[in-house]
């Protein structure tokens, strides 16, 4: 199965359309300049070619200069940069995980970054949520005390302290996983964390680069050459700025849209 495909194709055309102009957007990337169509050409086409141009570019910029420079960027597979972007987070993924368990596994790590910036009353909308939710469902054994008041523990920082069986751990974090993304999907909160990550990595980028320009520019003329090789070569390095927002969106997409399974 390819996951990539099914959430696209879960996507209503306005979010296709948002993923389009998160990925073709013009921006700091020199290669974004160079045959790479405008987000416009993009949604001119049909559904199934606007899916098409969003999984080359999505595994084009997912990919590493190695892979870019040797042509092989379509060889990536969806699960390959999901762990990708868990090492580059430093989310722990057990390869025992399935595709879409790992795609709702980083979901719920950067959520759990982001729950602190939330206000409290969020907070508090979000763990009655949850509650309500779980009163509602068939437990696969009974829920500990300390996750009784707050299920939202289970993937907050110091869960690990909490001793339950792998069973009820699986089936609350993807009970909290589809709650989360049906919260934020009538919310900004969780898109503006993620877009402010995005931003963040590129402003470094652009300041490092600007700063380097002007060195140079006191110093020789040869030295350009350095420059342009080195920005050539991590312009086509992988853009976590771009691919971490579309996992996070796909995550949603799928979690809110698809019937949830529990083993």
């Amino acid at each position: 199965m390819d996951e990539l495909r099914t959430a696209l194709e879960l996507a209503t055309d306005e979010e296709l359309h948002h993923l389009t102009q998160l990925l073709f957007s013009r921006k700091f990337n020199p290669l974004d300049y160079w045959q790479t169509p405008q987000p416009s050409a993009i949604r001119s086409q049909d559904r199934d070619r606007q899916i098409q141009h969003i999984e080359t570019r999505f595994r084009f910029l997912a990919a590493d200069g190695v892979t870019v420079l040797r042509r092989q960027t379509k060889t990536l597979t969806y699960r390959q940069i999901l762990f990708q972007v868990g090492e580059f987070l430093d989310i722990p993924c057990g390869t025992a995980l399935d595709t879409i368990e790992l795609e709702a596994e980083i979901f719920l790590a950067l959520t759990s970054r982001a729950w602190d910036k939330l206000p409290q009353k969020e907070q508090r909308a979000l763990i009655d949520r949850v509650r309500r939710s779980l009163a509602q469902t068939d437990l696969p054994e009974a829920l500990p005390v300390q996750l009784q008041h707050n299920p939202l523990r289970i993937f907050l920082k110091g869960s690990s302290t909490l001793v339950i069986s792998s069973v009820l751990k699986s089936f609350l974090m993807k009970q909290v996983a589809r709650q989360l993304a049906l919260h934020f999907a009538t919310g900004q909160a969780l898109k503006t964390t993620t877009t402010r990550l995005g931003s963040l990595m590129l402003t470094q980028t652009a300041l490092r680069y600007g700063l380097t320009r002007s060195v140079l520019g006191a110093v020789v003329p040869a030295l350009w050459s350095w420059f342009l090789v080195d920005l050539g070569w991590r312009a086509i390095a992988t853009n976590y700025g771009r691919i971490i927002p579309m996992i996070v969106t796909l995550a949603q997409i799928r979690l809110t849209r698809e019937p949830l399974v529990v083993a």
